[in-house]
């Protein structure tokens, strides 16, 4: 019995090392939460933090599907966060006045070596160049490039697919 409690132990631990593995090249603590909606309350959320997806219904309030992003998943969002240096932006670019209405709004928070990184930002952001002087045209670019990327790989996955149809739109 006393041999076998270590080679247990050592089992389990090998078992609970290789459950939290990330792909070769990904920092091991990476996680990402993107959320983009007009109502605030009811975004459209892909967490790798938590394990879910968020779709947001409209009128019938919001959905949610677990999800566990594939190691191709995760690699190409750390390759797109690192090719965009996503580490380097503002943390608010968001314009002190509403220049469109209904605005869409993204919240990008992504953990890489320790450090968590959080961007707030709406679809206004090319304009905020010229009514926020801590953003580039260059850098609103790459936000508004990793907000369509990361949106397209969420309405791609089967788990956006398999939550209920919105009703109703924003106007």
């Amino acid at each position: 019995m006393k041999k076998w409690l270590p080679m247990l132990f050592c089992g389990l631990l090998l078992f609970t090392a290789c459950g939290n593995r990330m792909p070769e090249g990904v920092p091991q603590d990476f996680a990402v939460y993107y959320a983009m909606g007009i109502d605030t309350a009811q975004m459209n959320i892909l967490d790798t933090y938590e394990g879910y997806i968020q779709k947001d219904l409209i009128r019938k309030g919001t959905a949610r599907a677990d999800y566990t992003p594939t190691d191709e998943e995760i690699v190409a969002i750390y390759n797109k966060i690192t090719e965009l240096e996503l580490w380097t932006m503002p943390n608010n670019v968001r314009p002190d006045s509403e220049i469109v209405q209904p605005t869409t709004y993204f919240e990008i928070r992504f953990t890489m070596d320790g450090i968590t990184y959080e961007i707030l930002a709406d679809s206004t952001i090319n304009h905020s160049t010229w009514l926020n002087e801590n953003i580039t045209s260059k850098q609103a670019e790459a936000i508004n490039t990793f907000c369509r990327f990361l949106h397209e790989l969420m309405m791609d996955t089967d788990e956006y697919h398999s939550l209920p149809d919105s009703e109703g739109g924003y106007m």
